[in-house]
């Protein structure tokens, strides 16, 4: 008897001590901060509450619906536009005598760029003469014609054949006159090409003594400074939004600039090899040191639709096997993950579609220190 009932007061004290241990344990445990809440579909969504001290690391604003744009980057490179280019070319057959620009030399309309020594010039010059002392030839012959006719001496008929061969006089000058115009001032053989407008030699294809030919290749070449642009290059896949843009801003790090531009137009061919597209922004305002030939890093701007919903990509969390979250802070303070649905990434931003409404408050930045289980940034 005395042994049962040692062995009952042991089976009661062993109960007793698991008891206290169990308190003693669940008392030393601190309190979490999550509790569970019912979310649309029966799922439970944890609410998240952050202390003081954690929360001035997170960036948490109200989500708006605006028309904001986003940024994509591009190289491209500093170009004349075609109409700021004029090519010159030989006006005659001949020798080059002499080269007289370099390039990166600045140059006046009708600065003298190469001469030439060419046998038609010199037949150019000499029908320019014939053409003078034919036309002063025949206007004798029609003043004296047209005297003799006043006195009743003279036939109509000779004042009338006096009076055409006077005008295919004037007109065989003026077609004279036009081609020595390309000789420019001058006698002999010689003649200097001259250039056809103000701007900077892009580049020289001629040397001394080369023999030239008119129509051929272009001899120099001269830009004009006012007419530099911007060529970027474009992937296939983001012509439309490229196309879409209506301010772009230009990086030049040579010149330690950032001029403000527009994107003026696509391309319409891509290159075969390379899958790019060249486009083109025109400055608002270009530098005196602006050249063509220096690289560039060009952002198109491409406007969002009214009402749509834009958010930095730290705001998005990527778990559950790709399902995107982002933390809304309710009415408590507290943080709740809302499931969302996003689309077209630009600039380091993404719009959303579906899963969340202007106006709610969202963390922006810090989305990692709410939620540790994210598998990664977005």
């Amino acid at each position: 008897m005395a042994q049962r009932a040692a062995l009952c007061l042991s089976l009661l004290t062993a109960v007793l001590s698991a008891l206290f241990t169990a308190l003693l344990l669940g008392c030393g445990k601190p309190a979490l901060d999550s509790t569970a809440s019912s979310s649309a579909g029966g799922k439970s969504a944890v609410e998240v509450k952050i202390g003081e001290a954690s929360r001035q690391f997170l960036t948490i604003e109200p989500v708006g619906a605006s028309s904001s744009s986003g940024a994509r980057t591009y190289f491209g490179r500093t170009a004349f536009r075609p109409k700021a280019l004029s090519a010159v070319t030989a006006p005659f057959a001949g020798r080059v005598a002499e080269v007289l620009v370099e390039p990166g030399q600045r140059v006046r309309a009708g600065a003298a760029l190469f001469a030439l020594e060419s046998a038609d010039v010199l037949q150019v010059r000499a029908n320019l003469e014939q053409a003078r002392l034919k036309l002063r030839l025949t206007e004798e012959v029609l003043a004296r014609q047209s005297e003799m006719a006043k006195r009743g001496v003279g036939l109509e008929v000779e004042r009338f054949e006096a009076e055409m061969k006077a005008r295919e006089a004037g007109s065989e000058l003026k077609r004279a006159e036009r081609n020595a115009a390309l000789a420019g001032p001058g006698e002999g053989t010689r003649v200097e090409v001259r250039s056809p407008t103000e701007g900077i030699v892009v580049a020289v294809k001629v040397t001394r003594g080369a023999t030239v030919q008119p129509g051929g290749e272009p001899l120099v070449e001269i830009g004009n400074l006012g007419g530099l642009w911007v060529v970027g290059d474009v992937p296939e896949n983001e012509i439309g939004l490229v196309a879409k843009a209506t301010k772009a801003e230009v990086q030049i790090s040579a010149l330690d600039v950032t001029l403000a531009g527009r994107v003026a137009g696509v391309a319409p061919r891509s290159d075969a090899e390379t899958r790019r597209t060249p486009f083109y922004v025109e400055l608002e305002r270009a530098p005196a040191e602006l050249r063509a030939g220096l690289l560039v890093r060009v952002s198109v701007f491409a406007p969002g639709g009214q009402g749509e919903i834009w958010l930095p990509v730290t705001a998005v969390l990527l778990k559950e096997g790709g399902k995107r979250f982002v933390y809304v802070e309710n009415e408590l303070g507290k943080f709740v993950p809302r499931e969302i649905e996003v689309t077209d990434e630009r600039g380091g931003r993404v719009r959303v579609v579906r899963g969340l409404q202007p106006g709610e408050r969202a963390v922006m930045r810090g989305a990692l220190l709410v939620d540790r289980e994210a598998e990664q940034l977005l």
